[in-house]
């Protein structure tokens, strides 16, 4: 072998001697920040307020089932038909303050509530205090079908003078369970409410003394029953 030959043998494994160590210690590339953030900003979430670790598939199809055949199914669409039936005979000079919904009859015989219209007369002097009167009107609403009937009541007498104060969240909250319990319990449904559900009709009765009394003379039976269920 040649000279110049084996000069050039000598240079390519010199070369490759130096690459081979260079190559087995270059720094692996760091792991990119946003790859730790990564399941963070791909996580998606359900609202779990249906979830409350006994529901499953079983309930809803009976909740389903339960409403078929029946167009009012909230307090509030039972108070909205009431108020349509009776808005051309209201008096717009006064104020009106409408009733919780109650059942029509106690025991129910039959899948409607009835919601009472109370005047309100301005009282002189005060801007917030109103004369309350019993009401002029009861209105029967049907579950079913959303029928309303409206019956005008006798002659009014003043109840007392009140004054018109919004309602805390507790106490509309309150309220609000203890009419879904009686809507519930008139169109047949298991789902319930909590364990004492009606104990918003005594609260409001406790709030609204003058209403509330006027409401216990109307309703004795179930109000009677509800003060029963509750233990009050």
């Amino acid at each position: 072998m040649n000279a110049p030959r084996m000069l050039v043998i000598a240079i390519a494994l010199i070369s490759c001697g130096r690459s081979a160590p260079e190559a087995t210690v270059a720094p692996e590339p760091a792991p990119e920040v946003a790859s730790e953030e990564a399941p963070f900003e791909t996580q998606t979430f359900v609202s779990t307020a249906n979830n409350d670790g006994t529901r499953g598939s079983t309930e809803a199809p009976v909740a389903a089932a339960a409403t078929e055949g029946f167009v009012v199914l909230t307090a509030d669409a039972a108070r909205e038909l009431a108020d349509a039936a009776v808005s051309d005979q209201l008096d717009r000079k006064k104020t009106w303050k409408l009733s919780p919904v109650l059942p029509s009859t106690w025991p129910a015989t039959a899948p409607e509530v009835v919601v009472f219209f109370y005047p309100m007369a301005a009282n002189p002097g005060s801007l917030t205090h109103y004369q309350l009167f019993t009401p002029a009107f009861r209105v029967t609403v049907g579950l079913d079908d959303g029928a309303t009937e409206v019956h005008a009541m006798g002659k009014r007498r003043q109840l007392g003078t009140i004054e018109d104060t919004r309602p805390t969240s507790l106490e509309r909250r309150e309220l609000e369970l203890a009419e879904a319990a009686l809507i519930e319990q008139l169109i047949g449904s298991t789902r319930g409410t909590g364990e004492n559900p009606y104990w918003g009709y005594l609260k409001y009765i406790h709030e609204h003394p003058k209403l509330g009394h006027d409401l216990e003379r109307r309703a004795p039976a179930f109000l009677g029953w509800v003060r029963k269920k509750v233990g009050k």
